[in-house]
């Protein structure tokens, strides 16, 4: 039966206020969106509506990013060197995730059509068809991702014959036992292709326009593949909007086969071992913590401590086990995922962390961390702040500031650890950066020294972890 007026709701709360529907870009565009250029700043459009878009800087943040909002100019898009529009906008938002920035722009006297704007986009990519098949691909880069392929290939090979026509038969763990019977008998030449793959891209990944042929190949090839796992195709998609969520780590701390198919539990499994330097990390953090709170013991109360860019927290029940006891903690974890903050503290009632570890979660954005006061009173006089993972994300200038902060924020004799992918070649350049397209800052020795210029005073040591894939810089303040 029909409602009458009086029983038709509208919109209440903040949806009152009407936007525009957002539409996923990909979607839109059919997997292929164009660049966009807001002056001469190039982006990544995220989402699309008729009236903007949002979209995320290329590359790492900058320091003063932030101060663009409302600055008026030409907004273009551009599809591989073509333009295919052009109007004028405004910046309406930017936000801080993870150390890159996210814009949103405004038009200022236009309406998106979608349909010129999909035809406009077709027209582009079509024309360029032939020129992007160009670009010719080392013989020896071909060569391991022929070997790659032939290998995963020959795992799936053995499912489909050994496997597949029993596996209606089979229970879920029956099937996860017996794929990482067979990852774990693989596993030495899987790591050496990984390892092929880092020395073999690590002397030209500076060129960037080589860089971007070599992992549009790998995406075409590899990739295809290898997506799906789904530890692969949620790095690789990246369905929160940025690479590395807290899912991904689980991923990697749990360890277990996951996928309806014993196909995808394999594929899945070989993702979980090419990120096997997250656990090594995370192991080695805890480490590093517990080591210093065991040199303050004696001091009878418990170890402040901050986690920044907490994600999961898995280090805490590491820290929990190896503590001796009587050593007992207080931990403030900022994360701005509010949902991996609600899973942190879950797992640490269920595992009953929380009995030894006092959990303070703060749910904060990157930019609140660095603003000059806002953020002072809950971080000051820490015993230990670490971030395992986030400054990963950040240039050169934007480490170097947040290292300097973050110190700032230490009580005398206290501790500042910051974690980093590092660019050996026992680390994990290619999976990541070439398979996944997950853009990291991959420093040397050096560079994370560098990220300790400014800091005054400070004990200096650079410490790697078991699998030789991460270095962490360590800042002792003097007591």
């Amino acid at each position: 039966m029909a409602k009458t007026y009086e029983e038709l709701s509208g919109a209440i709360g903040q949806a009152r206020f009407f936007r525009p529907t957002r539409h996923d870009a990909l979607a839109v565009f059919c997997g292929a969106p164009p660049s966009v250029y807001f002056d001469e700043q190039e982006l990544s459009l995220i989402d699309i509506s008729g009236v903007g878009l949002g979209c995320v800087m290329q590359g790492a943040a900058e320091e003063g990013a932030l101060n663009a909002i409302n600055s008026r100019g030409v907004l273009r898009l551009v599809q591989r060197g073509r333009e295919i529009y052009r109007t004028k906008a405004r910046c309406a938002r930017m936000n801080d995730a993870r150390g890159r920035t996210v814009a949103g722009f405004a038009l200022e006297d236009d309406i998106f059509d979608f349909d010129l704007l999909r035809v406009a986009n077709a027209k582009a990519l079509a024309s360029d068809a032939g020129a992007q098949a160009a670009p010719e691909t080392p013989v020896d880069y071909k060569a391991l991702c022929a070997d790659t392929l032939e290998f995963v290939g020959r795992l799936l090979g053995e499912i489909d014959r050994h496997i597949t026509p029993i596996e209606t038969k089979l229970t879920s763990a029956e099937k996860a036992q017996i794929v990482s019977e067979i990852e774990g008998a693989s596993r030495s030449r899987w790591d050496e292709i990984l390892q092929a793959g880092n020395e073999l891209v690590r002397p030209m990944h500076d060129d960037k326009k080589l860089r971007a042929s070599l992992k549009r190949y790998t995406e075409n090839t590899v990739t295809r593949v290898l997506v799906g796992g789904s530890s692969w195709g949620r790095s690789y998609f990246k369905p929160a909007g940025y690479p590395g969520d807290y899912q991904i780590m689980n991923f990697m701390y749990d360890q277990t086969p996951i996928g309806a198919t014993a196909r995808e539990m394999l594929l899945h499994s070989l993702g979980v071992s090419a990120g096997e330097p997250i656990v090594t990390r995370m192991r080695k953090l805890a480490e590093i913590i517990v080591e210093y709170g065991e040199r303050r013991k004696g001091e009878g109360r418990r170890i402040d401590t901050m986690s920044i860019g907490s994600g999961p927290a898995r280090e805490l029940e590491r820290i929990a086990q190896i503590s001796s006891d009587g050593l007992l903690w207080r931990t403030a974890l900022v994360d701005q995922e509010p949902q991996a903050i609600e899973y942190a503290l879950s797992y640490a009632r269920q595992k009953g962390i929380d009995r030894t570890i006092d959990i303070d979660p703060i749910n904060m954005s990157f930019t609140e961390m660095l603003a000059p006061s806002t953020v002072t009173g809950h971080f000051v006089e820490k015993d230990i702040i670490y971030s395992s993972g986030m400054v990963d994300y950040l240039s050169p200038m934007l480490a170097r500031r947040f290292v300097k902060r973050m110190y700032d924020f230490l009580r005398p004799g206290g501790l500042l650890i910051i974690g980093n992918v590092n660019d050996l070649t026992t680390g994990t350049l290619w999976p990541m950066e070439y398979i996944l397209d997950w853009t990291l800052y991959f420093r040397n020795y050096e560079e994370m020294v560098a990220m300790a210029a400014g800091v005054d005073g400070a004990s200096v040591r650079i410490i790697e972890d078991d699998r030789k894939a991460i270095y962490f810089l360590v800042l002792e303040k003097p007591a």
